[in-house]
């Protein structure tokens, strides 16, 4: 017999089964609602957090950007009041200025302060700071979130500027020649006083800045003091030491014949050393004294267009010159008579005329030998000072010498010695060259072709062979170029003034290609703008950069 059951859950369990799936299906619908809800917290403090970082980034980019412009803007306002360091009244016009300039460069901000500007001159420095109000912007939308973020700030930069550790040696090359006179070599001399108070400003009494003066005019001055030296020629070697004279008798010795002691100018060394700085170790590398000879009449007359004949041709030990008779009176006695003379070239050359013969006065054998001695490098700012306000006005012109003597008190070698070797690490060698004229070489029409100066007589050669002042000027300015270019290439940076030079082209353009760049190369029509004109070379030399 089979039987079949059917198993049906019971009151009890029925519940239980309807109650486990009445919990599962309503407890898992709530687990995903509280996971939305805590993305959504996290979202909200994730776009909170990125507007906090942008806003910090975009505030502080312009707060960088503010303090840049703040810190530009005071480099330049001292950069520009650094340059009455040395100068009289620094303090207050040194201050005036930088603020000036400070408030030119910060337009942007005009809130901003620039204060405790303080200018010293012994030290050669200059330093100032800023106050500058900085609101911010972006950070006012977290505001609510982090309290305080955007409080304004203030800005302040320094900067300081001094002059660089390097050492300067500088020649000045001043023309001293007679179109300087009156209130031109006046105007001169304030103007290089100028210079040295910016280049000596935080280095005086130190050996930092040495400077030499060179004073030119037809000739150069290289100080009688140095008549013994090894580089003059005394005993007669250089090849154009007797070209004026028809016995070998030196030019000291003829000085020495008239009582006259020699005025310390030399003449320019032939054979193409006049543009060069090679030593005088050579008979015509050797510097002759200069010595104008007698030129043919008796003192003091100007026969046949001759223009310094100081004694007369048949004087001192010669014999004096015959004299016929043209006109006898009744009685025999001669009435009129003619001085039988030598050729002009004859009387010029003779020797003996020089013994025992007092000198006349007049332009005598240091004729053309105008200006005052050079002074070599000096570290001592009044004793340049005074080589300064010694300078005077007289002569003609001779650029080429003038830079070729400047080059020469610049090198470490004979004649001036006191210049640094050249490639000492940090040492600037400056030339700064002034003229208000062209070079200017008298001709004559005599035998000797022109005035004697620093290139002898053209008749000697030593100009070219066309004998005009035209010709001549023309021909120095050629060898100013070269010693321009010879000087340049050995280190030595030009800088050149044309004062009052508007109406001549030529010479002007002559100092432009002197000047180591046309930058370097100053135009002045008047004192005043001469006076500048060495200021600005004076800033430009003292080396000055921002240090902090």
């Amino acid at each position: 017999m089979t039987s079949k059951f059917t198993c049906k859950p019971g009151p009890g369990r029925t519940h239980r089964i309807n109650q486990m799936r009445s919990l599962s299906g309503p407890r898992t619908n709530g687990f995903a609602s509280n996971e939305a809800g805590v993305t959504s917290v996290f979202f909200g403090l994730f776009l909170v957090a990125i507007l906090f970082v942008s806003a910090v980034a975009l505030d502080y980019s312009r707060m960088v950007t503010e303090r840049t412009r703040d810190q530009r803007a005071l480099d330049a306002a001292v950069l520009a009041a650094s340059n009455q360091l040395g100068m009289d009244n620094a303090a207050v016009d040194g201050e005036t200025m930088a603020k000036a300039f400070y408030a030119a460069n910060r337009t942007q901000n005009p809130n901003s302060k620039i204060k405790d500007v303080k200018l010293n001159s012994d030290e050669g420095e200059i330093s100032a700071a800023t106050s500058t109000d900085w609101k911010a912007t972006l950070l006012k939308a977290v505001e609510k979130y982090f309290p305080g973020v955007s409080d304004d700030r203030n800005i302040s930069v320094k900067a300081k500027v001094r002059r660089g550790n390097g050492t300067t040696e500088i020649a000045l090359v001043l023309d001293n020649s007679g179109s300087m006179s009156g209130t031109y070599i006046s105007d001169l001399k304030t103007a290089a006083k100028d210079l040295l108070q910016n280049v000596f400003a935080g280095v005086e009494g130190s050996d930092r800045v040495k400077v030499g003066v060179v004073p030119f005019a037809a000739s150069v001055n290289v100080g009688s003091m140095y008549s013994g030296a090894n580089w003059i020629d005394g005993t007669g070697s250089s090849p154009v030491h007797y070209e004026n004279v028809s016995e070998n008798r030196t030019r000291f010795q003829l000085f020495g014949d008239l009582g006259v002691g020699w005025g310390g100018c030399v003449e320019a060394r032939p054979n193409g050393h006049d543009v060069t700085d090679v030593p005088a170790s050579g008979a015509d590398k050797l510097f002759v004294p200069m010595f104008a000879p007698d030129e043919p009449g008796d003192a003091g007359s100007a026969l046949s267009g001759y223009t310094n004949s100081y004694i007369d041709d048949d004087g001192g030990s010669c014999t004096p010159y015959p004299r016929e008779c043209l006109k006898y009176s009744r009685r025999g006695k001669c009435k009129k008579e003619r001085v039988i003379r030598l050729p002009e070239a004859q009387a010029q050359a003779r020797t003996c005329k020089y013994r025992n013969q007092p000198f006349i006065d007049g332009t005598g054998p240091n004729f053309m030998c105008t200006t005052k001695a050079i002074l070599p490098l000096n570290s001592t700012k009044t004793t340049i000072e005074t080589a300064i306000d010694a300078m005077q006005a007289r002569g003609n012109t001779n650029i080429k010498e003038g830079v070729a003597w400047g080059w020469r008190v610049l090198s470490p070698s004979l004649p001036f010695a006191e210049g640094r070797s050249n490639g000492t690490s940090d040492n600037s060698k400056m030339l700064v060259l002034m003229t208000d004229g062209e070079n200017w070489y008298q001709n004559q029409n005599t035998h000797n072709k022109s005035i004697y100066a620093a290139h002898g007589y053209a008749s000697k050669g030593r100009l070219g062979t066309t004998y005009s002042r035209a010709a001549y000027t023309t021909y120095v300015n050629e060898r100013t170029r070269q010693v321009c270019a010879n000087a340049k290439a050995d280190g030595i940076k030009v800088f050149t003034v044309a004062f009052r030079l508007e109406s001549d082209p030529v010479t002007s353009a002559l100092l432009k290609d002197c000047a180591s760049s046309d930058d370097d190369a100053y135009v002045a029509s008047n004192g005043s703008m001469l006076i500048q004109s060495f200021r600005n070379i004076g800033k430009q030399i003292s080396e000055i950069r921002i240090s902090e």
